[in-house]
Formats: structure tokens, sequence, C-alpha cells
């Protein structure tokens, strides 16, 4: 028998009043929590969940309350997607506590899941029951699942011990034969895909996403790992381009071979095999014109996926870091940058503070204080407006490349320097009657002037005036020199 290592909550004999063991009653009660207060929905779930999880029960009896909360959970999640989120009336405080809380609830749904698997297993599974205890299986990684997405759509960092606790549930149903078994409904996939598309997006290294990105990528990888193969071994001959090596009884994310040297140590080493998946993806592309492949999913997941896609050495930086401690005050956002730049400076509020860790020529690393979860992510734009190294120093724009919002508060944020002074302007496409868009004008000695504007402004040869005070300036789009979901930035020609 195979002996898992998972986290579980201590339990209790006592007759806790908050658990409630009646099926029929607790469907009643999650029907009842307000649809539309996210917030008092999350406590009424945890309030009676995490109770659940630390009350003795017959595991029979607590999967069938388990799946009870399964559709109300599910509903928590994606409402909690970071957009929505975003656009709530919540405060930022707010916010944060139900990003929190939903990371709470997925491992309260995990835990209650895993706790069934154990002692499920340990009682001895019947063959005629296998097909029930692989749907127990699916649904114990899937909540797993859910809490690495959480975090990555979150740029929070991951619960200890999550990888090795998903190896461990893969390597049970692989040792049962039940990775593959074909979930009852039909279309919902099966526990080894969610597996490898859970592996690849953490290949992908997520916290330089941008807001959104986790979520919509995560079924596109789900649509192409059936072309995937998941085998033991931690050598390889030729180009390993495609393959990623994780080891079943460790706790690292999967990483890529080709940043690897054969053979790679490892208590149970397995190479992921993805180049056929990633083959298709790039078939899917060439099949389409050119100006829709560089917005589709998978375009964005082999450039993370593949060097030779992102190009010779990816994006690394290329001066070292040195260490720094100074203090910037930034503008966060486009329409933010914009409207504070386009107010005399007597008026110009003040914006808020990061300090230094380290810097280049390129960029800076910089820590907040506050926490900038559902505030900031990977792919926005920031405008440094001041420096306590340089009381004189212009603003100038920067992208930020990657977040990480700590558990015990506050933030790092990792942000690549354009060159330039910006200038507040406003777009006013041709072909868009009535389409007036916030844009900042960008000169820098010996470059060409560009424009940064919002994503879908752009399209080659795309006719525009620009409006700059009561100057109109007719332009047309030339070369695009960003690759980003949230920004276009692009050099035009006059007239």
């Amino acid at each position: 028998m195979i002996r898992l290592l998972l986290n579980l909550p201590d339990q209790h004999d006592l007759d806790d009043p908050s658990v409630e063991r009646d099926p029929r009653r607790l469907r009643k009660a999650l029907s009842e929590l307000p649809v539309l207060n996210l917030e008092e929905s999350l406590r009424g779930v945890l309030d009676t969940l995490e109770p659940l999880n630390e009350q003795r029960l017959e595991f029979r009896q607590r999967l069938r309350l388990m799946d009870v909360y399964l559709p109300t959970a599910q509903r928590l999640y994606d409402t909690a997607e970071p957009l929505r989120l975003r656009q709530s009336p919540l405060t930022r405080r707010q916010r944060v506590d139900v990003v929190e809380a939903v990371e709470r609830l997925c491992r309260g749904m995990a835990d209650g899941y895993k706790r069934v698997v154990v002692e499920w297993h340990r009682a001895g599974v019947e063959r005629r029951d296998q097909p029930r205890f692989a749907q127990v299986l699916r649904r114990a990684l899937r909540q797993l699942g859910c809490q690495l997405l959480h975090g990555y759509r979150f740029y929070r960092p991951l619960p200890p011990f999550l990888f090795l606790e998903l190896n461990q549930l893969y390597r049970l149903a692989r040792h049962l034969g039940l990775h593959e078994a074909a979930p009852a409904t039909e279309g919902v996939p099966h526990l080894a895909a969610h597996f490898q598309a859970l592996s690849l997006l953490a290949a992908c290294d997520p916290f330089h996403l941008a807001e959104g990105q986790v979520d919509a990528w995560y079924p596109v990888l789900l649509k192409y790992v059936p072309g995937c193969r998941l085998v033991p071994g931690n050598s390889w001959k030729g180009t390993p381009e495609g393959l990623f090596y994780l080891d079943l009884l460790g706790d690292s994310v999967p990483r890529p071979c080709v940043f690897l040297q054969p053979p790679v140590a490892g208590e149970e080493p397995h190479l992921l095999d993805a180049r056929k998946a990633l083959q298709a993806m790039h078939n899917a592309l060439a099949a389409l014109p050119a100006d829709r492949r560089g917005r589709r999913a998978e375009a964005g997941i082999l450039k993370s996926l593949l060097p030779e896609v992102r190009g010779e050495g990816g994006e690394q930086r290329r001066e070292p870091r040195r260490p720094d401690g100074r203090r910037l005050q930034a503008i966060t956002g486009l329409q933010a940058i914009h409207a504070w730049l386009g107010r005399p400076p007597a008026d110009r509020p003040v914006a808020p503070a990061w300090r230094v860790r380290d810097a280049s020529g390129e960029g800076y690393r910089l820590a907040g204080a506050d926490d900038v979860t559902a505030v900031l992510g990977a792919g926005e734009l920031l405008c440094v407006v001041a420096d306590s190294a340089d009381g004189r120093a212009r603003p100038h724009l920067a992208l930020v490349r990657w977040v990480r919002n700590a558990r015990e508060g506050g933030s790092e944020i990792g942000v690549e320097r354009l060159a330039g002074a910006p200038a507040p302007v406003r777009l006013q496409p041709d072909d868009e009657p009535g389409g007036d868009h916030p844009a900042l004008f960008l000169t820098a000695p010996g470059q060409p002037a560009r424009l940064v504007a919002p994503a879908g402004v752009y399209r080659p040869g795309r006719a525009l005036t620009i409006l700059a005070g009561e100057r109109a300036v007719a332009a047309r789009c030339a070369d695009s020199l960003l690759d980003s979901p949230l920004l276009d930035c692009f050099e035009f020609t006059s007239g």
C-alpha cells in the first residue's frame, strides 16, 4: 500500500454543534447564502466547512457532505476572479480579505477530500468502488489545483508542500490505474489531464503573467494535454525543448529540461513530454491569419515554455542588479498616470512610495508596505514621479514584469524601465467614430517617438489623430514594440 504524505488538520471526537451532518439541511443552508455578498457567503461557508474538517466522521458521511459543498465552493472561487474583484465596490482591505478567504476555502475543500482519500485508501478500495474513488481523487487534486491557481492569479506565495500533495495524489491514482479514468460527466477532464495542465502552467512562471492570464491559459492547456506523456526517467538525448522534469516524491515546481543537465537527481524522477502538445499549439496558430496569432493564449504559452520562442537567453536581464535603498514615488495604471501628468504640478496628489531593493540600468526591484492584491498585476504600466536620490528627476515609465504579494503583508515587484519622458495625449482612431483613448507620448534622445495606449488601439497602418493640448496631428501606426495583453506601445508615422 502506498503511504500518502498529505497535510491534514487535527481532528477531535467532540460533538461540534456548528457541524451540519445532514446533507439536505446543509444544501438548504448553502442555498440561502447571500449571492451578491461575496464576503458574507465566504464567511458562512468557512464557518461550517473548517469545523467539519476537524470533526471525526465516517469517511462516506464526510464525502456526502463535501459533495454538497462543492457547487457553492466552485461558484465562490469563480466569483473571486481578479478582474471581477478589482471592479467590485470593495475596499482594498476587503479585497485582500476576500482573496485570503478564498484561499482558505480551496484549502478547506481540498482537506475534506484528502481526508476521504486517506481513510478510504487505508480501509481498502474494492473494485466496484473504484469509479467513485477515482472521482474523489480527481476532486481532491482539482481543489489543490484551485488553491494553486488562486495563488498564481493573485501573485501570492504558494502554501508549503502543495506540489508534494499534487504529486502524491497523482502517484496514487497512477498506481491504482485510475489516473485516466473517464469521469461520468462527458467532457470533464480526467485526473491526469488536470495534473499535466497544472504542471505546464507552473512551468510558465505564472508570477510574470498579466492579470487574468492564469485563468485564461489553464483551460487552453487542458485542451492540449492529451498530447502529453509522463514517463519515468531523469535523462534524455538530443534537444530537450518541450521536456519538463518533475519528481513525484518531491515538492518542487516542474522545471524545463533545457535548463538542466542529465541525469537529474531525484527520488522518483519523471519527464513530462509536451512536445506533441506544443506542436499542436504551433499548428493551431499557423492556421490563423498573422494579425490574430499574437493575442491567442497558445502564443503566450509557447513563448513561456520554449526558450527559442522567447529568444536566446529568454527575457533575462542584461545587467547585474546592485543593492539600493532609495525611495521612489510611483503611479500605476495608464489612466491614472495620464490623469496625474495632465494636472498642474501644484495639484498633483502625492504618489505611493516604494523602496528600491536593488536596481540596474534596466529597472528596479521595488518593495511596498501595502499588499497590491487585486490592485496591481504583471504587465501593468508604472510611472516613477519622484526619486529620493534626485529631486530634479523627470517622470519616467516602467513595465511591471512580476509581482509577489507577501502572506504577512506588503509586496515586491520587478519593473523594467521604458526609455523616454512621457506626456499625456489622446488618440482618436479614424475608423472608430467617437473613439477617444488616453495615451502617453514618449520621446527619448536618438529614438523615434512612441505612443503607449490601451490594448487594442494598435493595428498596423491604422490611421489616427493625436491630440496634444490644442494641437491635432494626423498619424499612422507603424511598428509594434510591446507584446502585452494590457498595453500597446508602438512607433508611428505622421500624415
